[in-house]
């Protein structure tokens, strides 16, 4: 391993400042004891680790199974890794991993498609939400948020290593396919942005359980895109009290996994 001293060492260019850079790589951080643990055990190629010497000894023999090249391992006391990272951490272990995408044709449901979400702590918190109910791929159309921001990543816990993501620059393209090849598209929609297709609205409850489906997410303050809306098979929507007429993304998403899904156990 390489014991660093200075927060200016040039081995640590992918580390340094991270709150005011946000690059467009092939490259992501994970910043997060246990995303970064996650990670090393994972499928993706992890480029190299920068933490704390605890962490060091904690971890060392992940970090060698994944990186045998030391030279790539980066130890360093707290005021020097906080001054390199460019602000205080409870948990001071990092990796730099190298994203990995799929391709539509290799989609399978059930399917998440977030349609100009752009928020990266919600696209972190709707990933998660997407682990922990088995969702197996989602779909990202070109407006919306990497999910492999940092705030993504440290959001989703990691959650995206273990799940397909597909980016997809065409999304009326992109949802015919899916109807052609079996799924139903079900839109996560205010009853008020579908009455032109009322006969389309359904509530959440009565829905009931699928399986070979596509759910779509809409970007936060405008909602789905009307050719998607169009598109879809049904506009599901969770009905609510007390005058409250939306939830945020990630909640309302997690609230329509719920009845969508079969039990994970």
């Amino acid at each position: 391993m390489q014991y660093i001293h200075s927060p200016q060492d040039p081995r640590l260019a992918d580390y340094q400042l991270l709150k005011a850079k946000e690059e467009t790589s092939d490259k992501f951080i994970a910043d997060h004891e246990k995303t970064a643990v996650r990670l090393l055990n994972s499928s993706l190629s992890v480029e190299s680790v920068f933490c704390m010497p605890k962490y060091w000894e904690k971890h060392k023999e992940l970090i060698l199974s994944r990186i045998p090249d030391v030279n790539r391992c980066f130890i360093a006391d707290k005021q020097v890794f906080e001054e390199t990272i460019g602000f205080s951490v409870h948990q001071g272990f990092m990796a730099v991993g190298y994203q990995k995408w799929s391709e539509l044709s290799k989609a399978t449901a059930p399917i998440l498609f977030v349609n100009s979400i752009v928020d990266s702590e919600n696209i972190g918190s709707i990933i998660r939400s997407a682990a922990a109910f088995g969702i197996k791929t989602i779909l990202f159309d070109n407006k919306s948020a990497s999910p492999y921001l940092r705030r993504s990543v440290r959001v989703s816990m990691g959650s995206l290593f273990q799940i397909q993501l597909v980016r997809t620059y065409n999304s009326t393209e992109t949802i015919n396919t899916l109807k052609e090849t079996g799924h139903t598209i079900l839109s996560l929609s205010l009853p008020r942005e579908g009455k032109i297709l009322s006969s389309k609205i359904q509530s959440i409850y009565e829905t009931g359980k699928q399986t070979k489906f596509v759910l779509v997410l809409g970007n936060e303050a405008e909602g789905i895109e009307s050719n998607i809306l169009n598109l879809s098979d049904k506009l599901v929507y969770i009905p609510m009290k007390n005058q409250i007429d939306s939830l945020n993304v990630s909640h309302a998403f997690a609230v329509a996994l719920s009845h969508l899904v079969d039990a994970p156990f």
